[in-house]
């Protein structure tokens, strides 16, 4: 059976627009499932199945289509085949018309903050598969998105794609390129579910306080936050949240490469004391605005809003390098 991140390999079911995004829901709605749920029956990642799929980013396996047609239309496959579909591509179709399209040459950058802080960013909300990596996230953070789309331009040559999830409070950044995720894998990382497969940074990010300093502001501008610590009291912690066992072991190790002691429970790792997270911001900072709409609060007034009451101060926070504390 194939796992999950492995690619099929089979004819394709090009839909005509706007089919194979009604046939997916169909089949949720009949199936009585969760997208990933459902996913999960077909042996796929949830963002093969609702992004790549469902926003008809890429094209459907002939025996995937059939077999849900079967199993939750049994008598309209014939119907669906010559009313639905436009045409039947071959196996290997989209290697076979892109040739060379995705093996754009890319600059190889040096050991450096920046593409630590982007490793950061692709171990927290990265996903990689064959071509493309896609970094997925709040679309009230754009300028965090602006601010990637530069450093990928900067770092490998690339240009992104920034995409708005249509009716979802998301976006996507997505970067096409079978030497860029070449790149990748050889610096640790994986296709596929990151969790499953065991990602985590490449060693040599632990080697220098400012390659730490550039993955830990990655990871905390994705899978992190600046919160209150005790309400009333002019306290914060800074926190991760992460299910992977793996990367909250690189995120105590980073930590405690800049100096800093974190505390670690089952998904989170928290900085708590006060001269601990101000260091923290002097040394990591962030390029993600929420983070620093509610540092900036916290400063004057002791106390760190929900992001959603700082829409406006996040959007009017534009990104042109990382922004750090002051030293003091």
């Amino acid at each position: 059976m194939r796992k999950q991140g492995e690619y099929i390999i089979d004819k394709r079911l090009k839909f005509k627009k706007g089919f194979q995004r009604r046939f997916l829901r169909q089949i949720k709605e009949k199936s009585k499932l969760s997208w990933k749920k459902l996913a999960s029956k077909l042996n796929l990642s949830q963002h093969t199945l609702m992004i790549d799929w469902q926003l008809e980013r890429t094209t459907i396996p002939y025996n995937v289509g059939e077999s849900l047609a079967k199993e939750y239309f049994p008598r309209e496959w014939d119907n669906i085949l010559s009313l639905w579909i436009e045409k039947i591509l071959p196996e290997k179709w989209g290697q076979l018309k892109a040739g060379d399209k995705n093996k754009k040459s890319i600059k190889i950058p040096v050991k450096n903050e920046d593409l630590s802080e982007i490793f950061g960013v692709i171990l927290g909300d990265g996903h990689l598969d064959k071509k493309t990596l896609t970094i997925a996230g709040n679309s009230n953070e754009i300028e965090h998105y602006f601010y990637l789309e530069r450093k990928f331009d900067e770092l490998f040559g690339l240009k992104s794609h920034i995409f708005k999830i249509k009716n979802q409070n998301s976006m996507q950044l997505r970067v096409n390129s079978t030497e860029l995720i070449n790149f990748l894998i050889d610096n640790s990382f994986v296709l596929g579910n990151k969790i499953r497969n065991k990602e985590s940074l490449p060693r040599w990010i632990f080697e220098k306080k400012e390659f730490a300093a550039g993955a830990l502001r990655g990871l905390f501008d994705t899978d992190g936050g600046i919160y209150q610590k005790q309400k009333g009291y002019r306290r914060a912690i800074v926190e991760f949240q992460t299910e992977s066992n793996y990367i909250r072991e690189n995120l105590v190790e980073l930590t405690k490469k800049i100096g800093l002691n974190p505390s670690k429970s089952d998904v989170n790792i928290r900085i708590q004391n006060q001269d601990e997270v101000l260091k923290f911001f002097q040394i990591v900072g962030s390029s993600n605005p929420k983070n620093i709409a509610r540092w900036n609060v916290f400063i004057k007034t002791g106390e760190i809003p929900l992001k959603e009451k700082l829409i406006k101060d996040i959007k009017d926070i534009k990104i042109e390098k990382p922004f750090k504390a002051a030293l003091i």
